[in-house]
């Protein structure tokens, strides 16, 4: 008996060669089975360089935090996200049968659940958590801070760790787990099925959120970033089902496996260029010009209270609001039109800013945003508000007027 069943291992588990356990598979998947090779190495190597360029971005963007642009895009949650689609692509290499599943990755259970799964799920939460934190400034004028803002992402979190404890508690039979007589890893239909339908669930979300923050205002407009972020996403969704569902045993075809890898790893780095990429880029070509546009376009889009009370971006410089006088365009001229400018010279001007109301938690209705009682024939948008102060104040000469469309055209 002993000596029959070590015959039936030898036939079927216990290789002398890869090429042997090759054979094996094939008759039992009935199917061509490519072995790890270089190419393999290669997908590996290459999706450790886009990640190489990544993260030089976020080093750029980290020696440039004081840069208002950049740290206007949230920084601690763009490095969370980048190392979140590390550790999500690490998951993938054994997963997507890149290596032979030897020493620590025969341990199947922890490299997809621990790993791969739940490391995507928290990219996509730490995504879900960015678009919250502006809808709650933009949509409900409500602050970044107190359990209101931090409870949707804490409960998002807590139900990942407890989805990924309830994994790892059940039998591998029912979920995942490691061949030994094979030398793969198994995962079972229900299994799949539940992930990706919690995962469709999370990008849907998402999407609904940007949905939700696309009559943002020009200065911070991500509608368009927020439209690529979603293909990104949905084309996420779709090429794993496809995989999923049309060759179950994908790991095992270098086509299949190569399309799955580098599609995760340019969607993990496609989005966090798509957030950071532009200004880190502008910081070093055009710095002092570009953050002098963008502090403008601030100012006159009347979101400067905004993101002083919610998002720590400090414009140094008086923000009383008064009547323009006659010289400022002048002044604004003058200094748009000097090398060496301080920039808060120039957007501490008075009268492009308003007080932070310190009774408001949001500071957001300190003149920028409609409030009760506005009269029917007043303006609603914070640029149009501000163009009718300055044109109540530039009427007494025409002196004053002929400054007054100096001032329209910087506008």
């Amino acid at each position: 008996m002993f000596e029959l069943k070590a015959t039936l291992r030898n036939a079927v588990g216990i290789f002398n060669s890869q090429e042997e356990r090759i054979a094996a598979l094939e008759k039992i998947f009935k199917m061509h089975v490519h072995p790890v090779g270089k190419i393999d190495t290669l997908v590996i190597g290459l999706s450790s360089a886009i990640f190489g360029v990544t993260f030089i971005f976020m080093v750029i963007a980290w020696s440039k935090y004081k840069y208002r642009p950049i740290r206007a895009k949230n920084l601690p949650l763009t490095t969370c996200m980048f190392f979140s689609g590390i550790m999500w692509f690490v998951g993938d290499i054994p997963m997507n049968g890149h290596v032979l599943l030897e020493g620590p990755w025969r341990l199947c259970k922890f490299w997809n659940v621990w790993v791969r799964v739940l490391f995507c799920f928290i990219y996509t939460m730490v995504l879900f958590s960015r678009c919250y934190a502006l809808d709650r400034v933009f949509n409900q004028n409500k602050p970044t801070s107190g359990w209101a803002y931090y409870a949707p992402s804490v409960l998002l979190f807590a139900f990942i760790i407890i989805y990924s404890i309830v994994t790892q508690a059940m039998p591998d039979k029912l979920t995942i787990g490691y061949r030994e007589d094979y030398e793969l890893c198994t995962t079972t239909d229900g299994y799949v099925i539940v992930t990706l339908t919690m995962l469709w669930a999370n990008w849907l979300i998402i999407i609904a959120m940007m949905y939700r923050l696309r009559n943002i205002q020009s200065t911070f407009n991500e509608f368009y970033e927020f439209l690529c972020i979603s293909f990104f996403g949905i084309a996420a969704m779709v090429k794993t089902n496809v995989v999923h569902y049309t060759h179950k045993k994908y790991p095992y075809v270098i086509g299949y496996r190569v399309a799955e890898t580098i599609g995760d790893v340019i969607i993990i780095n496609g989005i966090i260029l798509l957030i950071i990429g532009y200004p880190v880029v502008m910081s070093i070509i055009r710095p002092r010009e570009y953050e002098r546009e963008w502090l403008l376009r601030l100012r006159t889009d009347g979101l400067q209270d905004m993101y002083e009370a919610n998002l720590n971006l400090r414009a140094e410089g008086p923000l009383h609001y008064s009547r323009m006088s006659a010289s400022i365009p002048n002044q604004m001229e003058k200094a748009m039109s000097e090398d060496n400018i301080n920039d808060d010279s120039l957007f501490g001007i008075h009268g492009f800013g308003h007080p932070i109301d310190n009774g408001d938690s949001a500071g957001v209705n300190s003149g920028y945003l409609p409030t009760e009682g506005m009269s029917a024939t007043t303006s609603r948008t914070p640029r149009n508000r501000n163009m009718r102060e300055f044109d109540n104040s530039s009427v007494n000469s025409a002196d004053t007027i002929d400054e007054a469309a100096k001032a329209r055209r910087i506008l």
